[in-house]
């Protein structure tokens, strides 16, 4: 079977160990009137960073280059003394599920940046099949890409993400199993229900899923 995963708040613990960070160099970069402490409240509502500084920067700027400054700055490089953490299971279950059965990763962001929090969490690159580091509107191409290069089937697949409009939805236009993994963004961002087979708190739950899926 293909497993394919997203990388934040799904292997690694983005919003606790660095959107804080990269939310602070974007608000240093845009200079604006409002509170640093408003952006964070909007981005907990958010469905990804960029977002949050979109809306942040509406409330005080009409321009785009003030925009721009901050949506460069979550492109930043990773300072060298940054510290990221893996999702609780996540080496351990990876580790499981490559014996036997193909895993691959389609993530959202900058690919430089994408693999260093790889690095620095200690996933490995080698252990996934094909990695696509996604900068379209949505993952749906991409998740077509991984089935057509890998020769699955959607039928023989399964999406786990934290996000369900972002990472799910796309894959279950196509067929494919979807596992809600509540993590992150993914603790708020649930919808729309219809995209979800499975829903889980913990990764080390997706062994069930294997369990179900398979009878």
């Amino acid at each position: 079977m293909l497993v394919v995963f997203d990388l934040d708040d799904t292997l690694i613990e983005t919003s606790k160990c660095l959107t804080p960070l990269y939310l602070q160099i974007a608000y240093d970069a845009m200079g604006l009137e409002g509170t640093f402490e408003e952006l964070t409240a909007i981005n907990e509502k958010a469905l990804t960073s960029r977002i949050a500084l979109r809306e942040f920067w509406g409330r005080y700027s009409n321009k785009e280059e003030i925009l721009q400054e901050g949506l460069n700055a979550l492109k930043t490089a990773l300072p060298a003394d940054a510290k990221i953490d893996p999702v609780p299971g996540a080496k351990e279950v990876l580790d499981a599920l490559q014996v036997h059965h193909t895993l691959a990763l389609v993530t959202a962001g900058h690919q430089q940046l994408q693999f260093q929090k790889m690095e620095k969490a200690g996933i490995q690159p080698e252990q996934f099949s094909k990695i696509i580091v996604s900068t379209g509107a949505s993952k749906k191409l991409d998740y077509q890409n991984v089935l057509s290069e890998l020769n699955f089937d959607p039928s023989n697949a399964i999406v786990c993400g934290d996000r369900v409009e972002v990472d799910l939805t796309p894959a279950k236009e196509l067929g494919i199993y979807t596992v809600h993994f509540q993590n992150g963004r993914g603790k708020i961002h649930t919808e729309p229900k219809e995209s979800v087979d499975l829903t889980i708190k913990t990764l080390k739950e997706l062994q069930e899923v294997f369990v179900k899926h398979e009878s």
